[in-house]
């Protein structure tokens, strides 16, 4: 009695992992959110003095648009810039990012209106410009071809 229930035992387990494990050789699939994006904005927020930091990420933002999006940017599908938050001339882009020091938004546009997203990748990749670059033009990239995630 006790060989039969073992074996039952066995075999279901068996039966089980040939269930998972089918599951595990097709192929895997994630969604990801993609929408129509009418424009974007890149800006680096700073304050009127800027730190070594700061003036790196200003420099890695031009770079990379010079490199790689200069037609993007001269068809008006990309505005970037440099936005100094205690201007207050520029207090309407400053309140619409929320932004209030050094940090490097991304505005979104598309079917559904606007948001910003306060990118915070770049932090981890000051080290090593080329690490940087590479990040944000694969982050424009993704957001210029409507993916959000």
């Amino acid at each position: 009695m006790k060989n039969s229930l073992f074996y039952c035992l066995c075999l279901i387990l068996m039966l089980f992992l040939a269930g998972c494990s089918n599951n595990l050789t097709g192929d895997v699939t994630l969604e990801v959110e993609v929408t129509p994006i009418e424009k974007i904005e890149v800006y680096h927020f700073h304050s009127d003095r800027q730190c070594s930091t700061c003036k790196t990420i200003g420099e890695n933002l031009d770079e990379t648009i010079e490199r790689y999006f200069l037609n993007e940017v001269n068809s008006g599908k990309i505005t970037y810039g440099h936005i100094n938050v205690q201007d207050s001339e520029n207090r309407e882009i400053t309140n619409r990012y929320g932004a209030s020091g050094t940090s490097l938004w991304i505005g979104i546009y598309d079917e559904n209106g606007f948001r910003a997203e306060n990118d915070q990748g770049i932090w981890y990749k000051l080290n090593d410009k080329e690490e940087f670059i590479d990040y944000l033009k694969n982050l424009i990239e993704k957001r210029l071809s409507g993916e959000m995630n």
